[in-house]
């Protein structure tokens, strides 16, 4: 689903039309790309909450080693962390070679590039584009695995821990599709990239524990019945 909203953004304008609305054809740029709230806050001290989360995580990861009362869920801290790098590490990776230029670089922007889809042959005259997936939203995003880590550990705020991902995330993306530094699409790709890779490792992580769970679940429906 999400990925189908990502394609539908892109190959029906709207990332184009969201975008026009950040950018001023008057004078030909993007009045909110060096604006400081925007550009220090939410994108600088953006990224070095992104560090400083993941930061914790590993300090808390190598403390459960050391502390008894942590020990029990070592495997789940480590999970947690391997979850929240693996999404923007490979969105870095496509990032490294896609053809997908920045807003800010095309030309129905002022640019001098042009606007290339995703699935658009490309001239080998043209330099590689680096604006695809969005870098600086799944560096919110990564944080959806902590509805995971909250599902074993206490289920009941497994959706405090989706939401704190998502809205990380979606501050990070507006921001940037603000600035011009990207297209909406651009961030849920980057969303059903964090997404995929949170849900992958938690079945590689927990699949024995939650093949037992659904056995236990299914025993006591019948059980009931």
């Amino acid at each position: 689903m999400i990925l189908f909203i990502a394609v539908g953004l892109e190959f029906f304008n709207l990332d184009y039309l969201f975008s026009s609305l950040f950018f001023d054809f008057q004078t030909n740029k993007w009045p909110l790309r060096d604006f400081w709230l925007t550009k220090e806050i939410f994108h600088d001290w953006g990224q070095n909450l992104s560090k400083g989360m993941g930061g914790i995580v590993f300090l808390v990861l190598l403390m459960s080693f050391f502390i008894e009362k942590l020990k029990k869920h070592s495997k789940l801290l480590l999970f947690l962390l391997v979850a929240s790098i693996s999404g923007p590490i490979f969105i870095a990776i496509l990032k490294s070679s896609t053809h997908i230029y920045c807003p800010w670089s095309l030309k129905l922007f002022g640019g001098n590039r042009p606007y290339i889809h995703l699935f658009d042959r490309v001239d080998s005259s043209l330099p590689i584009g680096h604006c695809f997936p969005g870098g600086h939203s799944g560096g919110g995003f990564a944080f959806v695995s902590l509805y995971y880590f909250f599902v074993l550990i206490n289920p009941k705020y497994k959706f405090y821990g989706l939401g704190a991902g998502l809205i990380i995330g979606l501050v990070f993306g507006l921001t940037q599709e603000m600035r011009g530094a990207h297209f909406l699409s651009h961030d849920i790709f980057s969303l059903f990239i964090c997404w995929a890779t949170a849900s992958t490792l938690f079945l590689i992580f927990f699949y024995k524990q939650l093949i037992w769970q659904t056995k236990k679940q299914y025993v006591e429906i019948n059980e009931r019945a």
